[in-house]
């Protein structure tokens, strides 16, 4: 087994795990081969337990444990939907799948990246939280770094982004600048990438520049169906959508 696979769990509605109390259960993953990065494995999870019954309590979360055990995976991601449905907190996909999305966008001249607001500074693990999307931040942005000419920042929290606004302008020459909100005039038509890593926040449709790419690394379903339905020039772009494609599509996958 490849001790660099990745599990993505997805909602399978209307399927149940057992047509009858006396049959065996099973959640098999579909393989997909990520290069130098390993495997992927894509795992159907029947929205109800027995028939049209749900999931007893536990029992979910226990079969979701046992598969990533059985399979060796070094991570794993849920789908939001099935995540709110086992009562596991929603966390961003992990950074190799975050890398991905990243390379669909078509240019990243113009940056702008919607991070933390203030209030959402609270205690030592929403440092801890902050301090590990700041890293996840110069990990996935140094390949780009290079072709970047212009950087916002969109966040009342902006003293805590200073060692890496400090950096790339250092290394790269880049500017950046912090604001409060989103504007049209912070980007270019056809040539702004705006990073959305804030779950809870509020898209501005009518501020978005033209043709722009929007990357959303939480996958908030009513972010895509508010870009769908108000600006279709817009490339909606997240983990979900990209993923279910690829399970949808069954690109280069492998039964297990």
């Amino acid at each position: 087994m490849d001790e660099g696979k990745i599990l993505y769990f997805y909602l399978k509605k209307g399927d149940s795990y057992k047509k009858h109390r006396w049959s065996k259960g099973r959640i098999a993953a579909a393989e997909t081969d990520m290069g130098k990065d390993g495997k992927l494995g894509c795992c159907g999870v029947p929205e109800f337990y027995l028939k049209k019954r749900g999931w007893e309590e536990n029992r979910l979360t226990e079969e979701l444990s046992s598969i990533i055990k059985k399979e060796k995976a070094k991570d794993y991601y849920l789908q939001p939907q099935l995540a709110h449905m086992a009562g596991i907190e929603e966390r961003l996909p992990p950074e190799v799948l975050l890398e991905k999305l990243l390379c669909q966008v078509p240019c990243l001249e113009y940056l702008i990246y919607i991070g933390w607001e203030g209030g959402q500074i609270e205690g030592a693990l929403d440092e801890e939280q902050f301090r590990e999307e700041r890293q996840m931040m110069l990990y996935l942005l140094e390949p780009y770094l290079a072709r970047i000419n212009h950087f916002i920042l969109v966040t009342d929290h902006w003293d805590g982004y200073e060692e890496f606004t400090e950096y790339i302008y250092e290394e790269y020459g880049i500017p950046a600048s912090g604001v409060p909100e989103l504007e049209r005039q912070y980007g270019k038509n056809g040539k702004t990438v705006i990073l959305d890593a804030r779950k809870s926040y509020k898209i501005p449709c009518e501020q978005m520049p033209q043709r722009a790419a929007y990357v959303d690394f939480w996958s908030v379903e009513e972010k895509w169906e508010q870009i769908e339905g108000m600006r279709r020039d817009v490339k909606y772009i997240s983990a979900v959508k990209f993923l279910d494609t690829l399970v949808k599509n069954g690109y280069n996958t492998i039964g297990n």
